[in-house]
């Protein structure tokens, strides 16, 4: 050993030792070790004081008795071969074997949680000229121009994809309705896995932010409703679901927001409009009271079905405190497409479908969810067929690992894990059911 390393370094265990980055270069220029020798960790784990037994004794954790040697050998191994889209599973697979798990590593293999890992690590751990979103983007040779989108490595097609979807924002404002992205890649996979093809309504607008309702997430909870028939005077009990606007409580006496998309109840001025065409807002979508949906459905010129009850706010930061600039960044960025008037009576046929969730429901909830959504498409392009790409051999398992539609090493489609990842997001937080997600 070297008693100038032994005295700058920390041992985790032996043969194994840790130092800073600026130690490991001093060593390194002093001839004292080579760059070979080091292997280079950003961030740490960490945990609370007793956190980390809680968690092994729900058996979140399985422990392992390993040697230095066995552990730098794996650090070896993952130094020159792994790839970061496989975020380590497969280390993980030979330590449970190690242990005498590998067939509950064999079970789980290639299930929800793994794949969303495999997309985590893509965005997290993959560089951006390898296709994620780690490090920074190199100028192009080719590339001389003081624009500092072509500079980051935009294409000239990039850009006026841009300009078309900023004359696209210039026309969002109240009572605009938009749908999420069509990209098979959603851009909510590993977050906010709510807006995945939902259809949301801007109510509010100022220079702070945007404050829209999402429309096709039916929650668990509903509005009981007391009508009387003003024919036979008999009374009717009905129950209308109440949907999931947002996370962000509304305040004010009432914390539900009415809304209707019906011509009679406009006729009738049934509410007021939200929105107008000078902000952008011609969708023709109305709010009124709780009294005025009763009113109308006892006077029979409405039925239960034509009103939507929606409970919470979503919100888009402008500003400073904003990184895209409300629901006009999020429409410049691709997240979010404006819907077409003509296009919302459509919409609003699908939404009126969806019912209280339920656990027996809650899959034919999605399909409409999903079918408004895509009532929603103003080009009606479609799914594209991934048969029809050509798909060439993996590392001896038939996957093709540059095939970006799919997940890392699996036949599963990116858009069909966003599917099933909101599914789980719907069954956990608006069922309290996760064991029914994906």
């Amino acid at each position: 050993g070297d008693d100038k390393v032994d005295e700058i370094s920390t041992t985790v265990m032996k043969d194994i030792q840790r130092c800073t980055f600026e130690e490991a270069k001093m060593l390194v220029s002093e001839g004292r070790a080579q760059p070979s020798d080091f292997w280079c960790f950003a961030g740490y784990a960490g945990w609370g004081p007793s956190q980390l037994m809680g968690e092994l004794n729900r058996q979140s954790w399985y422990m392992c008795a390993t040697d230095s040697q066995t552990l730098l050998k794996e650090l070896a191994n993952q130094s020159a071969y792994t790839d970061p889209r496989d975020a380590g599973l497969d280390t993980w697979e030979l330590l449970m074997t190690l242990i005498g798990r590998g067939s509950t590593a064999e079970e789980t293999c290639g299930d929800f949680e793994d794949l969303m890992l495999k997309e985590w690590a893509r965005e997290h751990l993959l560089s951006v000229e390898a296709g994620g979103n780690a490090g920074i983007r190199l100028q192009p040779e080719d590339v001389a121009t003081s624009n500092k989108g072509l500079v980051q490595g935009e294409t000239l097609d990039e850009l006026m994809k841009q300009v078309r979807l900023s004359v696209k924002a210039a026309t969002v404002g109240v009572g605009s309705l938009l749908r999420a992205s069509s990209a098979e890649r959603s851009p909510y996979l590993l977050k906010n896995q709510e807006f995945h093809k939902s259809v949301v309504l801007i109510i509010a607008e100022d220079e702070n932010a945007s404050i829209g309702l999402i429309l096709n997430h039916p929650s668990s909870k509903s509005m009981e409703m007391e009508l009387i028939d003003k024919v036979t005077g008999k009374k009717v009990e009905i129950a209308l679901p109440v949907r999931f606007g947002g996370q962000y409580a509304i305040r004010g006496q009432s914390a539900l927001i009415w809304l209707h998309h019906s011509k009679k109840l406009r006729d009738e001025k049934i509410g007021s409009p939200i929105g107008d065409s000078e902000s952008g807002g011609n969708s023709g979508i109305w709010k009124c009271s709780q009294t005025d949906a009763t009113d109308a459905i006892s006077a029979g010129l409405a039925k239960p079905s034509d009103f939507l009850i929606v409970s919470g706010l979503s919100i888009w930061i402008k500003g400073e405190r904003g990184d895209y600039q409300g629901m006009d960044g999020e429409v410049r960025e691709g997240r979010m497409i404006p819907i077409s008037p003509e296009k919302i009576p459509e919409v609003f046929d699908a939404l009126k479908q969806q019912k209280t969730l339920t656990k027996l429901n809650l899959i034919n909830n999605l399909s409409h969810a999903k079918t408004a959504w895509a009532a929603g498409d103003n080009e009606q392009k479609g799914k594209s067929d991934l048969q029809d790409i050509p798909v060439t051999d993996g590392i001896g398992e038939g996957f093709d690992e540059d095939n970006d539609l799919l997940v890392f090493k699996s036949d599963v489609e990116v858009e069909v894990l966003s599917d099933d990842a909101l599914r789980s997001w719907v069954a956990t937080f608006l069922l309290g059911a996760p064991t029914l997600g994906a």
